[in-house]
């Protein structure tokens, strides 16, 4: 098969991860075969597969593209996310097991096992860290920051020695809750899948609890608009509440209309920008309250029985694999 995951315009650790973990897990998995396309880690499902003719999803998630760009297409849901994305493909409740991601301590290059070493990161979304302001967010507290944008071997040796986890990014959570790190998720604009959290969160038993941070710079809410709580305010998503924001998310597109074109002069003038209260100290203030409220990691037995759950379902994939040569 062919490895198939998103490659943006920049790096992402989570989507790169796949380069990674399923040549050392799988190594007679990968083999190029152009008509068998193995689709990995990642909120892929519905992503533009150019003309693919065969699609074998392994622990890939919805979120991010309408699911009906795949219709009429010859795929097989080896295992999904989690129970959303069953229920929105219509899947049986047994094709969730969780994220991929969940076996990277058995793979070659990546830890073992947690070490903390004491420190709290702040993990952005990969998108976020293109607004200013997050080196000066992280001196004011203390804290380190950490580029999902770098190398999975570095982010994920960072993750397995910290003692918690400040994320925006889907997979900072992911990592840190796999080594049994707590974590807890912010959001810092509309820019924000709540589908696929819940989706994850649901498939390690843990309820989904979300905090709005403001961002350090006024020009990401600009750019990416706000999010529906207001800033410190921590929410709990519901399965529903999930449903509803995927439909939004992959929807048609508002016209922007008159906000449009107000949002389009303030990013024209600085002067303007500086009149919304966006700054270091204000993300840095609610970052470190964030840090000191109940954080969050899902229960080892489970870790484990979902893991040895997606390694049993991968030597299936792989058994498969043979039969096509």
């Amino acid at each position: 098969m062919k490895l198939l995951h998103y490659r943006g315009k920049v790096p992402n650790f989570g989507d790169d991860l796949n380069a990674f973990l399923w040549q050392s897990l799988a190594p007679d998995l990968i083999d190029n075969n152009p008509d068998h396309r193995f689709v990995g880690i990642g909120t892929i499902i519905g992503m533009d597969c150019g003309q693919a003719a065969k699609l074998h999803v392994f622990s890939s998630g919805a979120g991010n593209d309408p699911i009906d760009q795949w219709r009429g297409r010859d795929v097989t849901y080896w295992c999904v996310r989690g129970p959303l994305s069953c229920q929105l493909l219509d899947l049986p409740e047994a094709s969730a097991i969780t994220d991929g991601a969940i076996v990277t301590p058995l793979a070659a290059g990546f830890p073992e096992k947690a070490a903390p070493t004491g420190a709290t990161l702040i993990i952005p979304h990969f998108q976020t860290l293109d607004f200013p302001g997050w080196d000066e967010v992280a001196r004011q507290t203390g804290f380190e920051l950490l580029d999902p944008r770098a190398d999975p071997r570095e982010v994920v040796r960072k993750i397995a020695s910290a003692s918690l986890v400040l994320t925006e990014s889907l997979h900072g959570a992911i990592l840190a809750d796999t080594y049994g790190i707590p974590w807890s998720v912010f959001a810092t604009s509309a820019n924000f899948g709540t589908s696929k959290f819940v989706d994850w969160c649901e498939s390690v038993g843990l309820k989904f609890h979300l905090t709005y941070v403001p961002p350090p710079n006024p020009q990401q809410i600009l750019e990416q608009g706000k999010g529906q709580a207001v800033w410190g305010k921590t929410v709990c998503p519901s399965f529903e509440d999930a449903a509803k924001a995927f439909h939004s998310r992959v929807g048609t597109p508002k016209n922007p209309g008159l906000r449009g074109k107000l949002k389009a002069q303030f990013r024209k003038h600085r002067a303007l920008q500086a009149l919304l209260p966006y700054a270091p100290a204000r993300t840095a203030e609610a970052l470190a309250s964030l840090a000191k409220g109940a954080a969050h990691v899902s229960q080892q037995h489970v870790r484990q029985r979902l893991q040895d759950r997606m390694m049993t379902r991968l030597g299936e994939v792989s058994a498969f694999n043979r039969t096509l040569h």
